[in-house]
């Protein structure tokens, strides 16, 4: 069986997010409340086990405390009780009280202990970990000393015993290792590991006698000859204890050491699974066990989870009677929510992938709908917005099928009725629509195939394959004007998406489905451009001739040599020379951009050294920068480029102008080309560096610069340019701001001639910039090394 990736990542998805929490939680302790329920109920499920019987507790109940008096009693009855089964030869004697404090009666009961001879006595420690010691009496006549520390967990009940802390073993450990000094040794365990409790069974079924019924003699003695005698409190309100099977009413902390004895007694504890298998139980429960559900149908899912739990927890108990303790709530949480996520899911699978085709196709053909038909729709919206999900999704549905017939009639209707032509075709050129002039122009109709009618009546077979590789790369189209009996007609190709990119997939590259064919009449316009350049013509000439007269008057007045002027009037004189001077260069600029443009003025290419042109436009430059305080620093390349060189050094002293009029005295401009071989796309951010500064281009034109390119820049540290105005910079008569024209000079028209004269040589130009920390000005140039 074959499996796809992405399928089998949506079966292991759900057991996966479901281990992980599952072990999260664990790590955080949230199972362990559950973990104690389940180790109660495991206890009761296994049922009791019979108490050994070389253990005997002899307990201060309720009876003791009413026959004998409150609590604390005088050391005196301690040392009656050990007379009692010092006679009755107990093996050992502990107990489990403290007696830290100092007492008259400590003589008396230290001379019994020293009679029985293997009493062991407790210690503890205070709220501030202070250790509680038994008196030094009491301690020297004891055979040993044992702790009493408890670990309770939820509802008080005690688990696990630190079977020796850095002071003392366990009061158990204790009673059982002075046990074997009498009788046979007991194996023990490894002290320095937690000991685990296997409780056997309720306290009411250990072997046990009350302290007032032993002090009277009302026990035999055989009961406590060899044994291991444990004597503490059971009393209501003294040291309460749950255990598995006593919790409600609760018992006494003495039977917590019982049951520590008798584990060691019968080499039984409880033996906790490690935590590491946690990990194949998290990996067969959580995206194993999704694994197989994503197979199966419901029955057969709940069935599984059924079986497998009910499995587990007789597993756990019949671990239990042999001593290991399984844990049961995490398991069997970890099915649950397992089985519980394959579905949500599942669910979530089914219900999300009808609701993003319903929302695409919504998204999609809402917006063609015609505006009356989407208005009729609103009383339809605002019911079904109050109906379940799926009944909106099916009154989606049921209006985008009734309105679409309705718009695609009316956007046919519309486009027939176009003052354009309108063209679609798939792209192996075969027209599935046509409006009624581009069948007229094109004496073309829907079936036909559209190269038939285009080559060669309109495009040439190279154009037409050149434009058809452009489209399908997605790269700018180029728009074709073209001379048809009286008409201008301009020809574009368009790509054809029939499913717009939309949210998360916006700006990706998108499958092309076909192309659009749009022909406009551009006749008035190419009039309108006519009758500009002629007018524009007429009046730089017409300014030209009586400007010239008055810029040489003007020069005549300031030499003096037609008489003094007073300062006013040598004011006012030196105002018009500076306006004149102004109007000239506008003129003469405005001439230039329109030559230019119109094609009137062809390039003269030829091949030039780089180096020789930066250092000419530098030397030029050179004055003006002195005069600014300005620093100008040139790096180039030695390399031939075919460029028209005079119209080449024309956009670098404008550029360099530029930069020096609008930097700081005691400032610095770069100046430097370089020859790069990765290709330069539209879109694409170009790493450039300046004063240690990354910036990203602004591209004033769109297209693709093929490899390899020269690459001129010319960098200034002044005030830059704002993000905003990076392209209209390129246009006619902008500037950065309003007074520049007045404080810096210039008409406004240079960065528009240098585009037009870098996009003459195939080039591209563009402006790097952020305001307040200077600009780059890059244009690129092809290299054309086959010329040189």
């Amino acid at each position: 069986m074959t499996w796809q990736p992405g399928k089998l990542g949506w079966r292991l998805l759900p057991g996966t997010a479901t281990a992980l929490v599952v072990g999260l939680l664990f790590k955080l302790s949230a199972w362990y409340p559950l973990e104690q329920l389940s180790y109660q109920a495991l206890f009761r499920l296994r049922g009791p086990t019979a108490w050994d019987k070389r253990v005997v507790v002899v307990v201060i109940d309720d009876a003791s405390l009413k026959a004998l008096g409150r609590f604390p009693w005088s050391r005196q009855r301690y040392a009656q009780l050990l007379k009692v089964l010092t006679k009755a030869d107990a093996s050992v004697v502990a107990f489990d009280m403290l007696w830290s404090e100092p007492s008259a009666e400590d003589t008396q009961l230290a001379s019994a202990m020293e009679q029985h001879g293997r009493v062991v006595v407790a210690q503890a420690r205070d709220d501030t970990g202070v250790p509680l010691v038994p008196t030094p009496l009491l301690q020297e006549a004891a055979i040993a000393v044992g702790h009493i520390l408890k670990h309770k967990n939820l509802g008080n009940l005690t688990q696990q015993v630190d079977l020796q802390i850095p002071e003392q073993a366990a009061l158990g450990i204790a009673a059982v290792q002075s046990y074997g000094l009498v009788q046979a040794p007991v194996n023990l365990p490894d002290l320095k590991q937690p000991f685990w409790i296997n409780w056997p069974g309720p306290v009411e079924e250990a072997t046990s006698y009350s302290f007032v019924e032993v002090l009277k003699g009302q026990i035999p003695p055989q009961a406590f000859k060899d044994k291991i005698v444990l004597v503490g409190l059971t009393a209501i309100g003294f040291d309460p204890l749950n255990t598995p099977f006593n919790s409600n009413p609760a018992t006494g902390g003495v039977y917590e050491h019982a049951a520590v004895v008798h584990n060691l007694l019968r080499q039984n504890p409880l033996h906790r699974v490690p935590d590491y298998w946690l990990v194949p139980i998290l990996l067969f429960g959580g995206p194993g066990l999704s694994f197989f559900l994503s197979h199966w149908r419901f029955r057969l899912r709940f069935g599984s989870w059924l079986c497998l739990s009910v499995t587990w927890v007789g597993l756990s108990v019949l671990l239990l009677w042999v001593g290991y303790w399984l844990p049961v709530a995490l398991p069997l949480a970890l099915f649950t929510g397992t089985l519980g996520t394959t579905l949500l899911c599942e669910q979530l699978r089914m219900s999300a992938l009808l609701q993003r085709q319903v929302k695409h196709l919504w998204q999609t053909y809402t917006p063609e709908v015609v505006l009356d038909n989407v208005r009729s729709l609103q009383p339809t919206l605002a019911n079904y917005l109050q109906q379940p999900v799926l009944v909106q999704q099916a009154s989606q549905l049921a209006a985008l099928a009734e309105q679409l017939g309705r718009s695609q009639s009316a956007q046919a209707a519309i486009a027939r009725s176009l003052s354009s032509g309108l063209l679609a075709a798939d792209l192996d050129g075969l027209v599935w629509f046509c409006n009624p002039v581009a069948a007229t122009l094109l004496q073309i109709q829907v079936g036909d195939r559209l190269d038939d009618h285009l080559v060669p009546q309109w495009l040439s077979k190279a154009q037409w394959q050149a434009d058809l590789q452009s489209l399908k790369a997605q790269q700018p189209m180029s728009v074709h004007e073209l001379h048809r009996g009286e008409h201008w007609l301009e020809l574009k190709l368009e790509p054809l998406f029939y499913q717009p990119l939309t949210g998360e997939t916006a700006g990706q590259m998108q499958p092309l489905d076909g192309l659009l064919l749009i022909l406009n009449d551009i006749t008035e316009r190419r009039l309108i451009e006519q009758m500009k350049s002629e007018l524009v013509a007429l009046v730089s000439h017409e300014l030209r001739t009586p400007l010239t007269s008055i810029q040489g008057a003007l020069k005549l007045l300031q030499t003096g040599k037609l008489g003094t002027l007073p300062a006013n009037g040598q004011r006012m004189l030196d105002i018009a020379a500076k306006n004149t001077n102004r109007l000239m260069r506008l003129t003469n600029d405005l001439l230039d951009l329109e030559r230019i443009e119109s094609g009137t003025v062809s390039l003269s290419q030829q091949c030039c050294q780089i180096a020789a042109l930066l250092e000419q436009a530098a030397a030029v430059m050179q004055t003006l920068a002195d005069e600014q305080s300005v620093v100008l620093a040139v790096h180039s390349v030695s390399a031939n480029v075919w460029v028209d060189s005079d119209r080449l050094l024309q956009v670098l002293i404008n550029l360099l102008s530029n930069a020096i009029k609008f930097s700081h005295p005691g400032g610095s401009i770069w100046l430097n080309a370089e020859f790069r071989t990765e290709a330069l796309e539209h879109g694409r951010t170009i790493e450039l560096k300046s004063q240690g500064a990354e910036r990203s281009p602004h591209l004033s034109e769109v297209g693709q610069h093929p490899a390899p390119y020269l690459l001129i820049r010319v960098t200034d540290e002044g005030r830059g340019i704002p993000a905003d105005k990076l392209e209209a910079v390129f246009e006619r008569f902008q500037q950065v701001e309003a007074a520049d024209a007045q404080q810096k000079g210039g008409t406004g028209l240079g960065l528009a001639i240098c585009r037009t004269i870098v996009q003459q040589h195939g080039g591209h130009i563009w402006v790097e910039s952020e305001s307040g920390q200077g600009c780059t000005f890059c244009l690129t140039l092809p290299s054309h090394i086959n010329h040189c």
